[in-house]
């Protein structure tokens, strides 16, 4: 009941990333609540990613800055128990990023478009780290934020993912190359052929794959989190099956 009366109060009143909220004294005397209750509630909204907690002189618990990726991590879970392959996720990427990409063409600026052909062009990075960097500015560039969500948060689970394949620099130069075109076609201001290049390069992703036959992996696979599982786990489940 107290996180549910402090996530109203936060986002009904739509205080700012850094207010400060009371402390945990302060709310301890306030709600009339024992300091386990307490420390739970503001626990809670920690891992929702509503407030955060600083620790010193100057510290307290202050309202959080939006993090997107806290979407993906609450959906991880429900994608893994339900073994949802690579297939949804490269049919729902050709459903959202063509568009994604006309819309980036018609209203970005002309500098936004320029650093977009720049990170094309000058930023490979390693393996596919620059795939995901791409396509999350693309949609960036579209000034619409809901969008941004449905891009980001898919592609955070597709980061995690691709951390798993062997990926040559003959696929990652095809990448890079497919990058360079929709940004061009962007820059230009074509949004009919930023929305082609965006589809061929989303195609021939889906293809690649498919040929390899990982379409229908998990998208987050089971393995996936015992990798990500802090030291001295396997004491803990020693016993599981």
């Amino acid at each position: 009941m107290l996180a549910q009366e402090l996530r109203s109060k936060i986002l009904g009143l739509g205080l700012e990333p850094g207010a400060p909220l009371p402390s945990e004294p302060e709310l301890i005397e306030q709600s009339g609540l024992g300091r386990a209750s307490v420390r739970e509630a503001i626990r809670l909204l920690e891992a929702e990613g509503l407030v955060v907690i600083r620790r010193g002189s100057h510290g307290g618990i202050f309202v959080a800055q939006p993090n997107l990726s806290n979407l993906s991590a609450n959906i991880a879970p429900v994608l893994t128990l339900s073994k949802a392959p690579l297939r949804d996720l490269t049919t729902y990427r050709k459903m959202v990023e063509p568009p994604a990409a006309g819309m980036a063409a018609r209203l970005a600026t002309e500098a936004e478009k320029a650093d977009l052909l720049d990170l094309a062009s000058h930023n490979p990075g390693a393996g596919y780290v620059n795939e995901v960097a791409f396509h999350e500015r693309v949609a960036e560039l579209t000034d619409n934020l809901l969008l941004r969500v449905l891009v980001r948060v898919p592609h955070d689970l597709l980061r995690e993912h691709l951390k798993g394949e062997a990926l040559d620099d003959a696929v990652v130069a095809e990448a890079n190359n497919a990058h360079r075109a929709i940004a061009k076609a962007i820059l230009a201001g074509d949004a009919e052929r930023a929305e082609r290049a965006m589809m061929k390069h989303l195609e021939a992703f889906e293809e690649r794959f498919d040929g390899a036959g990982r379409l229908d992996r998990p998208i987050v696979a089971q393995d996936q989190w015992l990798r990500n599982a802090p030291e001295g786990i396997g004491e803990v489940m020693s016993g599981w099956s």
